[in-house]
């Protein structure tokens, strides 16, 4: 019975760091890609945020749906509805004023700074000092768009998205990394 206990177990812990890993590869990638497009355009980097933002909001709940348990997964769902939010009011408001978009952006930064912050004190899994400092990151680059808002330029908004990203990318890839590492240690 313990030896099924402990195989379970396992199983599980493998499903986990692989969704973290995947959720770690594609944040990178949606980071990277939009890093790329706010120093290409001025004002469609910003509406390439809002594609990026679904897609990240939809990876997000699956892995809270599918790897997640208890109080990280609602702290996950809050994480992804935010940014699925944000994603749709960016395409759905192409036109939509400059300055309020831009608010928008600065709320769920900021927002989604506080969420992962909580995420870091309300867990106490591996890697939860790589969320601690993503939520950290997410609520500066924030308050550094509040700051330039109104006068705040598309590209820079763009760019801090991306660095938000990438960072949260690089938190679930090391939340990944860690809890595959003892799995390397385990006799199974």
């Amino acid at each position: 019975m313990t030896e099924l206990t402990t195989t379970s177990h396992a199983t599980e812990h493998i499903a986990r760091w692989r969704w973290f890993l995947a959720l770690g590869v594609v944040l990178l990638l949606l980071g990277l890609a939009g890093a790329g497009a706010s120093t290409v355009f001025q004002f469609t980097s910003l509406l390439v945020f809002g594609p990026l933002l679904m897609v990240s909001s939809a990876i997000q709940l699956m892995t809270a749906f599918f790897a997640e348990k208890g109080n990280d997964r609602a702290l996950h769902y809050t994480a992804a509805v935010l940014e699925m939010i944000l994603g749709f009011f960016v395409m759905a408001n192409p036109s939509q004023g400059v300055v309020s978009l831009i608010a928008w952006v600065v709320i769920v930064l900021i927002a989604s700074g506080v969420v992962r912050l909580a995420r870091s004190f309300a867990t106490q899994g591996r890697g939860r000092g790589w969320t601690g400092l993503a939520g950290a990151i997410a609520l500066l680059l924030g308050i550094a768009v509040w700051i330039r808002w109104p006068v705040a330029e598309l590209w820079f908004v763009g760019l801090c998205i991306a660095v938000d990203f990438i960072c949260h990318g690089v938190s679930w890839s090391a939340i990944a990394l860690a809890e595959y590492k003892p799995l390397q240690e385990s006799p199974t």
